[in-house]
């Protein structure tokens, strides 16, 4: 797989002797030149690694969204943004297709040449090399977690080499979560030696939403977390150990019961953005975009309109049609251009414990967690399938709809429906079965990908030209 690192911004110098000119490119440093200053370089290439994962939540949740029905992005004056993931999606070159690929790769290179770095330096302690390498690795896992949601069946590349251009294997779905899990472990093992600081700096979205997360301590709960996620997907995929390893996980984050207050509910760790120059806007926002529209599926639950995650989420506009689909509604998650997205937060710390409960047997503090959620989120008259599920059968529909609506737009919901089989229930809305809309199974790798293994002739993966075909 061809990756590119990204850039830098160092310092450079431009030497002029007589007629010969000896660049240096300022903005292309070599690993060998941040050696000559390794605290600085790497600071800068962690607080890099972070900003790029940032930069790529908008696109996870626009594209996301269209997959799992709860947005149309109606472009004005393109309609491929519908039509790429409701129609097309099977097409190499369909707009969405190859989203949470490329870009993920790269900042997956960023932290790797970063850790090579930091582990051949003397300038820094143990401690700091392992704090750096906690927080690179956990974001690893992080981008990779984004890549094989994308992918379902087809898998993952997970390995990185020194050769940027090295073409390497496509692992199983079921390969790719137990790597992910592990480079969690390994963070979080990091991260316990790590002594009580960074080097480096960490931004306010690591510390001002009720959770300190910019010191070890605090970062390993962030990444246990993570790591409770991981394994709570993996457990609905078959891993028979996943879900009581989850509730390990989670014993140590900040979960904590909710008590009805948007604080509780909401602390967690979030990316952050701001009007200050050269910095990155939210593109999802209600004022960031004027396209974003909720998907009518989710205006057609039944009792809806009197769930307080519902009223506070999405807002009646005047509807717009584009390649024959209407909605008059939008989402109003982030309210402004510079509102945080979470990366993961209390709410989704108990819907997975809930979970992860049920699923190990402990059926009633499950339904306990659950109706906490509906209550406490949902408000007064929240919306129920089940009150009490009885079976899994029941129990899976009422945590499809609490997760549904508790996690709108934070990229959840078609992994959440593909994961317990239930994609079909997506694709029934009138409109949407007029225009030939089919529901996407995963995103196809892009054509780039698909290329770069023909040309060394190396064996197509599934969704690429000759190679099996996405279920």
């Amino acid at each position: 797989m061809r990756r590119t690192l990204a850039s830098l911004a160092m310092a450079g110098s431009l030497a002029l002797a007589g007629c010969n000119i000896d660049l240096t490119n300022p903005n292309n440093p070599t690993p060998g030149g941040a050696l000559s200053n390794p605290r600085a370089a790497t600071s800068r290439m962690i607080v890099g690694v972070v900003a790029t994962y940032r930069d790529n939540q908008a696109v996870r949740i626009r594209a996301f969204g269209s997959y799992g029905r709860e947005s149309y992005f109606m472009f004005i004056t393109d309609g491929r943004f519908i039509t790429g993931p409701y129609r097309d999606w099977k097409q190499n070159n369909a707009f969405e297709s190859g989203t949470q690929w490329g870009a993920r790769y790269g900042n997956y290179r960023n932290a790797f040449e970063a850790m090579k770095i930091i582990d051949a330096t003397t300038a820094l302690t143990d401690a700091e090399k392992s704090g750096a390498k906690g927080v690179l690795k956990t974001f690893i896992a992080l981008d990779m977690l984004h890549v094989i949601e994308a992918r379902g069946a087809i898998g993952a590349v997970v390995d990185m080499t020194d050769d940027a251009n090295a073409i390497n294997p496509v692992v199983s779905e079921d390969s790719a979560y137990s790597w992910i899990s592990a480079k969690l472990d390994e963070a979080n093992t990091d991260l316990a030696a790590a002594g009580a600081t960074f080097y480096f700096p960490m931004n306010s979205g690591f510390s001002a939403f009720g959770v300190a997360a910019n010191t070890p301590a605090g970062f390993a709960q962030f990444n246990r977390a993570i790591a409770a996620r991981v394994l709570v997907k993996h457990g609905s995929l078959g891993c028979a150990t996943c879900y009581a390893a989850a509730l390990t996980a989670l014993g140590g984050t900040w979960i904590a019961t909710l008590d009805g207050t948007a604080a509780n509910r909401d602390a967690g760790v979030y990316s952050i953005f701001s009007t200050a120059a050269g910095d990155a806007l939210n593109t999802v926002s209600f004022t960031g975009t004027s396209d974003l529209f909720t998907h009518p599926l989710i205006d057609s639950i039944p009792g809806v309109s009197g769930d307080a995650r519902f009223t506070r989420k999405t807002t009646a506009v005047p509807p717009r049609t584009e390649v024959g689909v209407t909605s008059g509604r939008r989402p109003n998650v982030y309210a402004t251009n510079v509102s945080p997205i979470p990366i993961i937060r209390n709410e989704e710390l108990i819907l997975l414990r809930a979970e992860a409960e049920w699923f190990t047997g402990a059926t009633a503090a499950a339904n306990t967690d659950l109706a906490s959620v509906r209550t406490t989120s949902g408000g007064a008259t929240p919306v129920v399938a089940f009150a009490a599920p009885a079976t899994n059968d029941q129990f899976t529909t009422e945590l499809l709809l609490q997760r549904g609506l508790s996690l709108l737009e934070e990229g959840q919901r078609w992994v959440d429906y593909r994961r317990f089989g239930r994609l079909a229930q997506l694709g029934t809305l009138p409109q949407d079965v007029a225009g030939g809309f089919t529901v996407a199974t995963a995103s196809v790798l892009p054509n780039q990908e698909c290329d770069a293994r023909s040309r060394v002739g190396a064996t197509a993966p599934m969704s690429c030209p000759s190679g099996p075909a996405v279920p």
